[in-house]
């Protein structure tokens, strides 16, 4: 009865309830279009740092990740790594050799990063076969796969060679002839600029360094629980050895970029959300005021005070409900066809992207917490503005208030 009354109510007046409708649906759909956008441009910016190659966590022996050098490897077997990966929350652990050095073809040469990887483990990760633009992937002793500015650097084709020098494991000299057996577009400018793939035992045959690593890899399908992780790890593994990173402890600078700009966009949602607390207060204020007489009159034909307070709590409720789902109906099409096709930045900033080594397109975040979140706080908003008609409910004399209509 309360609910089929709360429900004629918010119809005496169609013009002023979809008005408020209206500007709750609007909200709604601003909210969460700004916020689907936000969330989505930072889920690619850590795709393209972390999720492309390095990781949401990484173990490295202690001390490697700020000297980022080869003799602060360790040796690393199988049968080592086999605890690591039956920790909970572990899909699996990649064994790696990072190292520096200058690559040079003809007069031209630069300083990359050699990375020996294990292609069998990493390839259904990575996808290096789809990223692929020519050749194929390295198979023999001293192949390498090169990104596609280090390419178009050394005008290199497939099977051309380039010479590698560098500092081997505690100062033997690295130098070698690598043969590039395929071109690959990491989706990454930073990766593509600076990025040769070789096979883990070719890197450590050219660095003079059996065995040895210098980081190991974990992949993870909970990524929003990292820390949980970080400490499971840490029971199989002595703090004194070893070191575990994860991403925003590896790059705080990112972190702190999508922190900054996330604050930024709550903040504007939050002004948003004040000025419809004050449309709908506005209408819940005239519908109360309105109905004075008619709750005096209910009251004092017997009704009890808490099934009024009930029946205009429904009513704030139900408007706010109705707006939230209208709001989430008209802008979800528009996230799921701007996820699947992402929006490209336009003109100058694709460049400035590209230079921060981020892809210059944005695909919407669409999974449903986004719109659960906003319909949980119009909830509040709405139990919070339904405290006014409790409060005149309340206090109300039922003889005052049928006189003074």
């Amino acid at each position: 009865m309360l609910l089929t009354l709360a429900w004629r109510n918010i119809w005496r007046n169609k013009k002023r309830s979809l008005i408020t409708l209206s500007s709750i649906a609007v909200a709604v759909f601003l909210s969460v279009l700004m916020r689907s956008m936000q969330l989505g441009m930072y889920d690619k910016m850590i795709d393209n740092v972390i999720g492309a190659y390095v990781g949401y966590v990484q173990i490295h022996a202690k001390g490697f990740w700020e000297e980022r050098s080869l003799d602060n490897g360790f040796v690393s077997s199988s049968a080592d790594q086999r605890p690591l990966s039956e920790v909970e929350g572990v899909l699996n652990i990649f064994p790696r050799l990072e190292a520096f050095g200058l690559i040079s073809k003809g007069e031209l040469s630069n300083v990359v990063s050699i990375n020996g990887i294990d292609l069998d483990k990493e390839e259904p990760i990575l996808n290096l076969t789809d990223k692929l633009l020519s050749g194929s992937l390295f198979e023999a002793k001293n192949e390498v796969i090169v990104g596609t500015k280090v390419a178009s650097y050394f005008n290199v084709q497939v099977n051309d060679t380039l010479i590698f020098i560098g500092q081997g494991y505690q100062g033997m000299m690295a130098a070698e002839k690598l043969a590039v057996s395929g071109i690959v577009d990491f989706k990454n400018p930073n990766l593509n600029k600076a990025m040769v793939l070789t096979s883990l035992p070719s890197a450590q045959q050219i660095f003079s360094a059996p065995d040895l690593v210098t980081s190991l890899v974990v992949n993870t399908d909970k990524p929003n629980a990292l820390a949980a992780l970080q400490k499971r790890l840490s029971v199989q593994l002595s703090d004194k050895e070893y070191e575990i990173l994860t991403w925003p402890e590896m790059f705080p600078e990112l972190e702190q970029t999508i922190l900054a700009d996330s604050i930024g966009g709550i903040i504007m949602v939050m002004i948003l959300y004040m000025i419809l607390i004050f449309g709908i207060f506005g209408t819940v204020l005239m519908m109360t005021q309105e109905r004075k007489y008619e709750l005096g009159v209910l009251v004092a034909i017997g009704m009890k005070k808490g099934k009024l307070m009930l029946m205009v709590v429904l009513e704030t409720l139900i408007l706010s409900l109705l707006g939230v789902l209208v709001g989430v109906l008209l802008v979800y099409p528009i996230l799921l066809w701007k996820h699947y096709d992402p929006f490209q930045l336009p003109g100058d900033t694709v460049q400035m992207m590209e230079e921060y080594g981020f892809s210059p397109e944005i695909p919407f975040y669409i999974h449903l917490d986004l719109p659960l979140i906003h319909a949980g706080i119009l909830f509040c908003i709405a139990l919070i503005v339904a405290l006014y008609p409790i409060y005149i409910i309340r206090t109300l004399a039922p003889i005052k208030a049928m006189h003074n209509r």
